[in-house]
This record gives C-alpha cells, sequence and structure tokens, in this order.
C-alpha cells in the first residue's frame, strides 16, 4: 500500500511539473538576436533580467519534477513491457538528457540575467543557450515515440493517449528543426513554433491522471 501511494504522488509530479512551468511562462519576456545591436541587448537583459532569473528558478523546480515522473513513468512502462524493458529504459533515460539540456539552457539563461550588463554580451552565448533550448525537443521526441510504441504495444495507456503521444513526438522534432531556420512560421517566435511549445503538456496531463488513476488497480486497459 506504501508503494503504491508513493507511485501515484510521483505520477502526480508530472501534473506538478506542468503547473510549475504554466507558472514560469507568466514571466516570459521574449528574446533578443544575437545580431542585435549591443546597446539592445544590454537594454534587454537590464529591463528583463529578474524576470528571468524568476523565470528560471520556476523552470529548474520544472526539470526536478518531471525527472521525478519519469522515474515513475519508467516503472509504469516496465511493468507492461516486460523482457528487457528496452523501450521503457529509452523514455527514461530520454527524458534524463531532457532535463539536462534544459537545466545547462537554464545555466546560460541564469548567467546572462544575472551577470553585470555594463559591456558587450557575446553573441555566441547568446547563439548557444538559444541552440541548447531548440535541442533539448530532441531527447524529448524520442521519450514521446518510447512512450507511444509501448502504449499502442501494451495498452498501458489507453490507444488514444498512446497516439496523442506519438504526435506530441512529431511536434517536438519539428521543434528542432527550428534551429536551423531563421525566419517563418517555425522560427523561433513564429506561430507554428508558438502553437507547438505545449505538445508535451497537452500529453502529459492526460497521461499523469491515467497513471495516478491506474497505478494499484490494474494497469492495462484500451
Amino acid at each position: 500500500m506504501g508503494d503504491t501511494v508513493w507511485e501515484r504522488w510521483g505520477a502526480a509530479s508530472g501534473l506538478v511539473s506542468v503547473a510549475v512551468g504554466a507558472a514560469a511562462l507568466i514571466f516570459e519576456r521574449g528574446g533578443v538576436r544575437p545580431g542585435a545591436p549591443s546597446n539592445e541587448i544590454t537594454y534587454f537583459y537590464l529591463r528583463n533580467g529578474q524576470a528571468q532569473l524568476t523565470q528560471s528558478l520556476l523552470f529548474t523546480a520544472g526539470a526536478a519534477a518531471l525527472l521525478w515522473f519519469a522515474g515513475s513513468l519508467r516503472a509504469f512502462l516496465a511493468r507492461a513491457e516486460g523482457g528487457t524493458q528496452r523501450l521503457s529504459t529509452l523514455a527514461f533515460g530520454a527524458a534524463v538528457a531532457q532535463a539536462a539540456m534544459n537545466l545547462l539552457a537554464q545555466a546560460f539563461q541564469v548567467g546572462l540575467a544575472g551577470a553585470p550588463h555594463d559591456g558587450q554580451v557575446p553573441p555566441a552565448l547568446i547563439s548557444t543557450m538559444d541552440a541548447v533550448f531548440v535541442l533539448a525537443n530532441v531527447p524529448l521526441a524520442v521519450m514521446l515515440v518510447a512512450v507511444a510504441v509501448v502504449s499502442l504495444r501494451t495498452h498501458v495507456f489507453p490507444s488514444w493517449l498512446g497516439w496523442l503521444a506519438a504526435l506530441a513526438a512529431a511536434a517536438h522534432a519539428l521543434l528542432s528543426v527550428s534551429i536551423v531556420i531563421g525566419s517563418g512560421p517555425l522560427a523561433a517566435g513564429g506561430w507554428l513554433a508558438t502553437a507547438l511549445y505545449p505538445a508535451l503538456a497537452v500529453w502529459l496531463v492526460p497521461a499523469a491522471i491515467t497513471m495516478i488513476a491506474r497505478i494499484g488497480h490494474g494497469e492495462s486497459g484500451s
């Protein structure tokens, strides 16, 4: 009984991650182009530095909650997958990689937002931060593909959630391509990139609720 309660709390951490991430978006102030004039970059960080620091703190807490959820997700999938549990392990490893890249990107943001801005900010530093944010979509897509395959094979999640995971994986794979797109709807800040960004949360909320409901009550269904 005690293990079941802890597993449900682990599943609920996915909801915590989404809630904290939503709170972090309140402090979103956009970005600044690496090629912008130095005075424009300096003004951006002077004006928005505190908001970015607060946002990074919240996103860091969200990453910690997502890591906790990833451990519960692995156990949930592994019981249904059986055998070598290769896909369950892959999903967990990809979630860890995504969290690590997210935290690295947050470290760049904290460094830029908290540093004195009485001189020029190196454009390469901004470019690297942006690239890490974008590339974190790659392990996220891998995680969601692994979840989709296990779900559709075993029905550990309802079939519609398996397909939703596949669609979310496609969305994040597409977002990762934006690293080489300088303008247009899929570029950073474009309408398509903005629309695809919440794909993980759209899957994560019903997935976490399903896990909470099924843990301890049989984990297969249709």
